[in-house]
C-alpha cells in the first residue's frame, strides 16, 4: 500500500506542475508555446547566409532548465532563392557554433506543409544537452529549444515544452 500511495503522489505532483503552465502568445511572431513560467523577451542579431538579422526571443531559465523560443525573417529575395535544406543547415551548424557544443543526432520533422530539423547538441562540457527545433515557415525561421543537464536530458518537461509549439493564424 505504501508504494502505490507514492505512485499516485508521484503522478500527482507531475500533472500538478504541467498544468501551472502558461501558453506565451506572439502575435507578432504567430506562434503558441508553453512554458513553466513567463519568459523575458530579448532581441539580438545573428550572422547568416542573407547576412545580419534579427533573432527576436523569448527565454526561460527555470529550476535548472533553460527554455528558448525565438524567430527571425530572411530576406524576402534571399528566401525565395535559397535551399531551404541549407536554411535549415545553417541554422544548426550556428546553434552549434554558438553553444558551442556538438551536434549528437538529427532528424527531419514537419509541422504540416512546414519543413524543419529536430537536433540534439551536447555542450564543450558534455554537461549540459540541448534539444532544438528548428522549423522554416515561407520566409521565417521559428526556433525553439531548452538547454538541460545531461541527467535530465529525457524529463517529461522537454518533451511538453517542445510539442506544445503551434503556429497561429494572421
Amino acid at each position: 500500500m505504501p508504494r502505490l500511495l507514492a505512485i499516485t503522489l508521484a503522478l500527482l505532483a507531475a500533472s500538478c506542475g504541467s498544468r501551472d503552465w502558461v501558453e506565451i502568445r506572439s502575435k507578432e511572431g504567430r506562434f503558441a508555446i508553453k512554458m513553466p513560467a513567463a519568459p523575458t523577451p530579448s532581441t539580438r542579431a545573428v550572422d547568416t547566409g542573407a547576412g545580419p538579422i534579427a533573432l527576436r526571443l523569448e527565454l526561460l531559465a527555470h529550476r535548472g532548465f533553460d527554455y528558448m523560443v525565438g524567430y527571425s525573417d530572411y530576406p524576402a529575395e534571399f528566401a525565395a532563392s535559397a535551399d531551404p535544406a541549407a536554411i535549415l543547415d545553417g541554422a544548426r551548424d550556428g546553434a552549434a557554433a554558438r553553444l558551442p557544443g556538438t551536434v549528437l543526432e538529427e532528424r527531419a520533422i514537419s509541422l504540416g506543409e512546414h519543413r524543419g530539423r529536430s537536433i540534439t547538441l551536447q555542450d564543450a562540457s558534455a554537461e549540459r544537452i540541448v534539444q532544438l527545433r528548428l522549423l522554416l515557415v515561407g520566409r521565417r525561421l521559428y526556433q525553439f529549444g531548452v538547454a538541460t543537464p545531461l541527467r535530465d536530458r529525457s524529463a517529461a518537461e522537454v518533451e511538453q515544452f517542445l510539442d506544445s509549439f503551434a503556429l497561429l493564424q494572421n
